[in-house]
């Protein structure tokens, strides 16, 4: 796989929009497999972990591309423009390196009227690394033109 932007774009994979803080790990890219979407990023030197010798992704920005990634994924499957994140827990089971290509795969475990469960399985490029589930909540009204990255 390609570790640039450009490349992965090249690739099928689009720009998921971001601002503030959730621009904080980087571009974010994602793509759709068989109705599942998937999301990813470069990890770049500014998300390093200084307990890490700065050559290991930090856990917070770990954290936070689990709860972009489903929040994307929640808010696709309810079509609503936000989702809040009720509750996330997040099991470590390996590290990503700055530079690696660091993926989850988002999966819709249960979708109601007023909750969506989800879980994603994290990977650094084939090996996995992580797991997280976590729950939203769909707010305002359903968005009519669908919920969309860039380029979309």
């Amino acid at each position: 796989m390609s570790l640039t932007v450009e490349g992965l774009k090249a690739e099928g994979w689009r720009e998921l929009r971001s601002s503030g803080f959730t621009a904080a790990i980087g571009q974010v890219l994602f793509r759709t497999d068989r109705g599942a979407m998937e999301a990813g990023f470069i990890a770049a030197p500014g998300i390093g972990n200084e307990n890490g010798g700065g050559d290991v992704v930090h856990g917070g920005a770990m954290m936070t591309f689990a709860d972009i990634v489903l929040g994307f994924a929640a808010s696709k499957a309810s079509k609503n423009r936000y989702c809040l994140t009720l509750q996330m827990t997040y099991q470590f089971a390996g590290a990503a390196r700055i530079g690696d290509f660091v993926s989850c795969k988002a999966e819709v475990v249960r979708l109601t009227r007023s909750l969506v469960f989800m879980r994603g399985l994290i990977r650094a490029g084939d090996e996995s690394i992580g797991s997280v589930d976590a729950l939203f909540k769909p707010v305002g009204q359903p968005d009519q033109a669908g919920i969309t990255g860039k380029g979309e």
